[in-house]
């Protein structure tokens, strides 16, 4: 399997937001983004492949996380010290990010969404350092940071991740799978037994991509596939 991330109509989407981000924090307009859906559709790989791409910063949130750690993750993803008070660290990552005018991508937003005081903050850290932020978490993360409306007013781009059809699984098929060529037939079997979560169609994909190695196999169907389990787990 190629090591890349397939431009499925989900990153397209992301990629045309994160554009739009970046325009509108040079015209002064709001420049915060959000990515949600349920797990597995590929919400943190767009995140991880645009972070490469614009040279950003990406923060995991856990959920253990209280300002104080928030920061002091974010500073040393900046190189920034973090032996100083929580007020000196928030001054600094301003100050960094608006040199470097580096954007940041905040993953696991879902656990920043219950801390009004975490929010703020990154309110504070947006509109004093004009990059464009974009908070990463799943489907119920909208209407959690309805809760700040001043937050939710600076998010001028929202992507809400789909599940995959059957184009993004053949586009996955054709720019994933490196040694073989996977039937249509295969790929619908593989697309409705995943429920459309890209996570299992990766996973199903270099099973087969495996099986056709060993057995030297140039293509394969359905029928060669032969009901052979394509995830290492039971059946969803």
């Amino acid at each position: 399997m190629r090591s890349i991330t397939a431009h499925t109509a989900n990153v397209t989407k992301a990629f045309n937001a994160y554009q739009n981000l970046t325009e509108s924090a040079e015209d002064g307009t709001p420049a915060m983004g959000m990515f949600s859906g349920k797990a597995g559709l590929g919400k943190t790989t767009a995140g991880a492949w645009l972070f490469t791409k614009a040279d950003g910063i990406l923060l995991r949130c856990f959920k253990a996380d209280t300002l104080g750690t928030f920061l002091e993750r974010l500073s040393t993803e900046l190189g920034l010290e973090t032996d100083c008070t929580r007020a000196k660290m928030l001054s600094n990552i301003i100050r960094e990010l608006a040199i470097c005018n580096r954007p940041l991508f905040i993953d696991e937003a879902d656990y920043l969404a219950e801390k009004i005081a975490v929010l703020e903050t990154l309110r504070d850290i947006y509109d004093l350092a004009n990059v464009p932020i974009i908070l990463i978490g799943y489907e119920q993360l909208p209407k959690k940071v309805k809760r700040l409306p001043q937050l939710l007013s600076r998010i001028s781009q929202h992507v809400e991740f789909q599940p995959a059809n059957e184009n993004d699984i053949a586009i996955m098929a054709e720019q994933l799978v490196e040694h073989c060529e996977v039937e249509p037939c295969l790929l619908a079997e593989l697309l409705k037994k995943s429920n459309g979560n890209f996570r299992l169609i990766t996973v199903g994909l270099n099973s087969i991509e495996k099986f056709c190695v060993v057995n030297g196999l140039d293509s394969i169907s359905a029928q060669q596939w032969a009901g052979r389990m394509l995830f290492p787990t039971a059946d969803l």
